[in-house]
């Protein structure tokens, strides 16, 4: 019994303020959900592309530039088919780079323990006098991570060394103000691009409903911290054009053409 050839398909997707189309190939075969990775990076690069492209008609242009990694020591919430791409990532690295992301990972995650964040409440109104802009309990973790310096484990010389498969986050977060204000989050406003859409959080929820975990993000710090029953869930080999509908539903309005070959 022969496979059936990828079939070749036109994605056409409308949200509010941003159409876009794509024209991708999509395996005959099921697979897991981070099959869709590539082209969810590419929707989430060129999401960002038309933010900034919005944001210059006004005058206003991006300061991010790489050696700039003020934003890597933020808490960086990804989805879990990125934590396990990404810990797919690690496994595939040659040693000794391999042990050395790896200790970064355990070295992050210790000091952040140490130092109890994981295991206070920030809950309350009260705003953390050292973080005046963390006024919620979310920010209030955010701020008290962020004040750790905690930096990602894949950030080298200031500068991302993944970059081509860097977290969808990553894509969307741009910031107009001075790249030194970045390093001071929570104590100073930080100007970021408003995306059009944000295909990190539609990919979270889109996993919650395929694979029918309940935790739709996690911190990328946790990325190799899988639980056996999550990381069945994820790996299991579903159907590609079943799995793309429920992620482009949760993007905006969307439609898939097959292209006729010629």
């Amino acid at each position: 019994m022969t496979s059936q050839p990828p079939s070749p398909i036109r994605i056409t997707l409308r949200t509010a303020g941003w159409t876009v189309q794509a024209n991708v190939t999509a395996p005959s075969r099921p697979a897991p959900i981070e099959a869709w990775m590539p082209l969810l990076q590419g929707l989430a690069s060129r999401a960002a592309q038309a933010a900034e492209d919005a944001a210059e008609a006004e005058g206003r242009v991006v300061s991010c530039a790489k050696g700039c990694g003020a934003c890597c020591r933020q808490v960086v919430a990804i989805s879990l088919v990125e934590a396990r791409a990404l810990a797919q990532l690690v496994t595939q690295l040659p040693e000794p780079r391999q042990s050395v992301i790896r200790a970064r990972f355990a070295d992050g995650l210790s000091r952040i323990a140490e130092n109890g964040v994981l295991a206070r409440d920030f809950g309350g109104d009260e705003t953390a006098p050292d973080a005046p802009l963390a006024e919620g309990a979310n920010q209030r973790f955010g701020a008290a991570w962020f004040g750790l310096g905690v930096a990602c484990p894949f950030l080298e010389d200031e500068s991302c060394s993944i970059h081509e498969s860097r977290p969808l986050v990553c894509r969307e977060y741009l910031v107009t103000s001075p790249a030194a204000v970045c390093s001071r989050l929570y104590r100073e406003p930080v100007d970021s691009l408003d995306m059009p859409v944000r295909i990190s959080h539609a990919l979270a929820h889109a996993t919650e409903k395929i694979a029918g975990v309940s935790v739709a993000m996690v911190p990328l710090m946790m990325a190799l911290q899988s639980a056996p029953e999550i990381d069945a869930a994820l790996a299991k080999p579903r159907d590609m054009i079943e799995m793309l509908e429920v992620i482009l539903g949760e993007i905006g309005d969307w439609r898939i053409d097959r292209v006729e070959p010629g």
